[in-house]
């Protein structure tokens, strides 16, 4: 079965007036409501490189403590336009799910793009930081992003597909020296992780 994600058409984005190049913190109810009502499904590969959509992709920061999990796509990656470049969020698309609401529809692919890249023992927490949007890059203008900080309990992060990505946790204070090496939607965010991390003392 050919999979299907979830995209909303560009168009109609540009009209409501919620186009924007960057970083929008915090939450925007016109852009949910926008996205709730335009999204639709649609087959990954008609879409992939098709500028009239903007696929929906939940961006997920992961932290422990005072720790960011930063990781670099190695050479059996599959995902050629950004190999060999280090990130701090992990990305994912959303994919249908039984659900009666847009804000579960969410929470699911979130608990499943979590399951599938990484592994770690314990509970943890999440929360929506905003949303991230690039024009001027190759890979942003086909994508659109629904960043949340998630705060796991416990420091044992370790990615699943090794043979694909290699992952750690290193202090956030850190993170500007992987300015020059990010991937653009970590470049761009670079700014607010600090600060929103140094400002959460407890994980969960």
């Amino acid at each position: 079965m050919q999979e299907k994600i979830l995209v909303v058409p560009k168009e109609s984005v540009l009209q409501k007036n919620v186009d924007f190049q960057g970083f929008r913190p915090g939450t925007d109810q016109n852009l949910w409501t926008h996205f709730a009502a335009e999204g639709l499904f649609l087959v990954r590969d008609s879409v992939e490189y098709d500028t009239r959509y903007k696929q929906l992709i939940v961006y997920l920061v992961l932290r422990h403590r005072e720790e960011i999990f930063i990781y670099q796509r190695i050479r059996a990656t599959g995902e050629k336009r950004l190999l060999d470049k280090y990130s701090f969020g992990l990305g994912g698309h959303i994919n249908p799910v039984h659900s009666c609401s847009f804000r579960r529809l969410i929470a699911s692919n979130l608990a499943r793009e979590l399951k599938e890249e990484v592994s770690f023992p314990g509970p943890y927490s999440y929360r929506f930081l905003g949303f991230l949007n690039d024009e001027e890059e190759e890979v942003g203008r086909y994508h659109f992003g629904l960043v949340f900080l998630v705060s796991c309990l416990s420091p044992q992060i370790t990615v699943r597909e090794k043979n694909k990505i290699q992952g750690k946790l290193i202090p956030v204070s850190q993170l500007e020296d992987y300015r020059d090496n990010l991937e653009n939607w970590s470049s761009i965010l670079l700014p607010y992780i600090p600060p929103e991390v140094g400002s959460q003392k407890s994980d969960v």
